[in-house]
């Protein structure tokens, strides 16, 4: 028997808005909930956070945005971005001729970090629709990051689970190449989600000056 190995990755995924583009459908994985029945379960916790934001205008929020909004891993400033950080831990015993995984955990845990405003008396109708509208499209791309990072959780507990090797330590190596395979095509396929929502403009992320 072999003590348990442990690892962790910090992912990000972001938002941003600039001029106005079509609305299209949100592409989270498609077969995440069919992950979720059919592998072991990882253990996910996740929160938003906000940081606040003022004015009367769009473009005096559209300001306000680009000077407090979190930055992303390039230090670009973002309208709203998902960081997540993905552990997994192990053990090894030998079963027969052969080693086994034991006590397999993974966990992930996502934070998503918002704009929150509170509109001042002389805001205008036409401003608080279109901020709810810009509002509930940045909640919709993001939730699109915390599929992914889900999803990524999933595939690495149900990867690390049945593993079984000739030796434990060849069981180990193998066991951090599968893992770290699995974060990195997550890593892509958040950068994919991006690039295909323009992040987040296709799906409504635009809040006019």
């Amino acid at each position: 028997m072999r003590p348990t190995l442990l690892a962790a990755l910090l992912l990000t995924g972001a938002c941003g808005s600039s001029t106005p583009a079509p609305v299209a459908t949100p592409a989270p994985a498609p077969d995440s909930a069919a992950l979720a029945r059919a592998a072991p379960h990882a253990a996910i916790s996740a929160r938003e956070q906000y940081y606040d934001i003022d004015g009367s205008s769009a473009g005096a929020l559209r300001n306000q945005i680009h000077r407090l909004g979190p930055k992303d891993e390039s230090g670009e400033s973002r309208d709203a971005l998902t960081v997540w950080s993905l552990e997994w831990s192990y053990g090894t015993t030998h079963r027969g001729d052969s080693c086994v995984m034991r006590d397999v955990k993974v966990t992930l845990d996502v934070a998503v970090t918002l704009p929150r405003w509170k509109p001042p008396p002389m805001a205008s109708a036409e401003l608080l629709k279109t901020w709810q509208a810009y509002f509930k499209a940045v909640r919709l791309h993001e939730a699109g990051h915390r599929a992914i990072a889900e999803r990524n959780a999933r595939e690495v507990m149900a990867a690390l689970t049945p593993l079984r090797g000739v030796s434990c330590e060849k069981l180990s190596d193998d066991a951090t190449r599968t893992a770290e395979q699995i974060v990195a095509d997550g890593r892509a396929r958040n950068r994919a989600y991006d690039i295909q929502t323009k992040h987040g403009q296709t799906q409504g992320v635009e809040l006019g000056p």
